[in-house]
């Protein structure tokens, strides 16, 4: 099954088309503020690197959060759209999943211990989740929340496992926790790692109807929508 898989939850955009586990192609980009614009430029190159049109595509993969709150929406909403005009399943991914997957793959972390990954929330603040690797899949122990941006934020209490951090945000946190470790698919999200694990969940029949996958926000946008006057407000 050749699968497009996306990642725009966080400054680094990338696409890759995988099958069967393996990369057969990828395009990538650093820019917060441009995904709309360029997700797609990633999507072609990658298309092109594996020698493929969309229409070999068999399903679309994305991260749908929690990150940056365009990023995310920008990425659900491509992915749909994609496979909604290819008549392709679309399989969501937690962005700090695919984080703790990459730990378990890489071998950072072992079925052992705890991956705690974090991912820039701004506000001086993280999105944290905790994951475990139970019979060879990762499991989440504690689901995506929005934390201070502090030492005291990266503990599971009661815990007693060694617990692995990952993410790029945590270096910048003081004092730093005893275990960090740091590569590019564990600092930030990587498509690859997206489309294993929706791979993974496709062939074991999971909901893959592209209209009901909705972003993972955590923490609600900062825009509001202006307010609709109602028949008795009084004219502006």
């Amino acid at each position: 099954m050749k699968i497009l898989a996306l990642s725009t939850s966080t400054p680094r955009g990338s696409a890759v088309v995988i099958a069967d586990g393996e990369i057969l192609g990828t395009g990538g980009y650093v820019d917060l503020q441009g995904h709309a614009e360029r997700i797609f430029e990633a999507i072609d190159a990658a298309l092109a690197a594996a020698g493929l049109d969309r229409g070999a595509l068999a399903a679309i993969a994305c991260d749908k959060g929690p990150g940056s709150f365009t990023g995310v929406r920008v990425g659900v909403a491509s992915a749909k759209g994609i496979a909604l005009g290819l008549g392709v399943p679309l399989a969501g991914v937690v962005s700090l999943e695919a984080m703790a997957a990459a730990a378990f793959g890489e071998g950072a972390a072992t079925a052992e211990d705890v991956v705690l990954a974090a991912i820039d929330a701004k506000k001086d603040e993280v999105f944290l989740a905790a994951y475990a690797l139970v019979d060879g899949v990762v499991r989440d122990l504690a689901p995506p929340r929005c934390a201070p941006r502090a030492a005291d934020s990266l503990t599971i209490p009661g815990e007693t496992r060694r617990i692995v951090i990952i993410g790029e945000v945590v270096a910048s946190i003081d004092p730093a926790p005893p275990v960090l470790v740091r590569s590019p698919a564990l600092d930030l999200p990587d498509a690859a790692w997206v489309g294993r694990l929706a791979a993974a969940r496709l062939a074991k029949g999971a909901d893959s109807d592209p209209a009901l996958l909705e972003p993972l926000y955590v923490r609600p946008p900062d825009a509001k929508p202006l307010a609709t006057p109602t028949r008795e407000d009084p004219p502006g």
